[in-house]
């Protein structure tokens, strides 16, 4: 039915104020629309001297987004101190919440995406622990570039199995893979180039396998915060998609099980 109407106002708590966490940032003005029956559309503006002034979104480059961003209707929006700003809403394409993080350029009049971040749906409370997407993944490709284990710079391939005895915890569990023996921990395997019945001081420990289910990543994150990879296939003999970076010597790869689909296992290896 046609109304006649030529403006509706909206929802008053749809447009908020952000309050800044520091002196020098100031206060964020929220101007939201309708997006889905998830979240909002957020125009943000701040006050600089003595006018409100529209803030744009840029991407990590410094390329140039949306005039809005998605933002859950209660509490999609919070200002963190060094002028960072987090927008959280639920992502129906993934069925988790996506928590990314901006920072705000006063003189720039931007918000530049700094991180990002999904978490289970029924943990939709803002993460104020853990690493983000970008931060995870610079320390793969850190980890990658020396061949070692992420977090733990004793353990690099090509070491022997004599040398690692000294260094390695007790194993949760020891299995042979296709290539060779693995060593299995909570959070990673590492691989040697022969099989248990054939592990000697003189076996050599070739990957790192490091299980990703919990960190909540995707194909396309990985590509916003790494670039596009050398390779990108579907491994056919392993039913599942690999993407493949070259870091000097070293390779990281991810491995999902559905196209776009969600990583659960990232590996290191040369």
């Amino acid at each position: 039915m046609n109304l006649g109407l030529h403006s509706v106002t909206l929802p008053q708590t749809w447009h908020y104020t952000i309050r800044s966490q520091e002196k020098g940032t100031p206060d964020i003005l929220m101007i939201t629309e309708w997006g889905t029956s998830n979240f909002n559309l957020a125009t943000p503006f701040i006050i600089r001297s003595g006018s409100l002034m529209p803030v744009k979104f840029v991407d990590h480059k410094g390329k140039k987004m949306d005039n809005y961003y998605p933002a859950g209707r209660e509490d999609g929006v919070r200002m963190l101190a060094d002028a960072r700003v987090q927008f959280k809403f639920y992502n129906n394409a993934v069925f988790k919440y996506a928590v990314n993080t901006f920072k705000l350029n006063v003189s720039k009049l931007e918000l530049r995406l700094t991180e990002t971040r999904y978490m289970d749906y029924d943990h939709p409370s803002w993460p104020n622990s853990g690493i983000g997407d970008r931060a995870y993944l610079e320390s793969l490709k850190a980890a990658a570039k020396k061949g070692i284990l992420p977090d733990q710079p004793g353990i690099k391939l090509g070491m022997t199995h004599k040398s690692l005895q000294s260094t390695l915890k007790k194993a949760k569990l020891r299995e042979n893979g296709e290539w060779g023996a693995f060593y299995v921990y909570q959070n990673y395997a590492i691989g040697f180039d022969s099989y248990l019945h054939e592990l000697d001081s003189s076996s050599r420990l070739m990957i790192f396998n490091l299980f990703a289910e919990k960190r909540n990543l995707y194909p396309s994150t990985v590509k916003l915060w790494l670039g596009k990879p050398n390779d990108e296939f579907f491994n056919e003999a392993e039913g599942v998609y690999d993407m493949i970076y070259n870091f000097g010597s070293g390779k990281l790869s991810f491995h999902y099980e559905e196209e776009d689909g969600q990583i659960f296992l990232a590996t290191i290896y040369r």
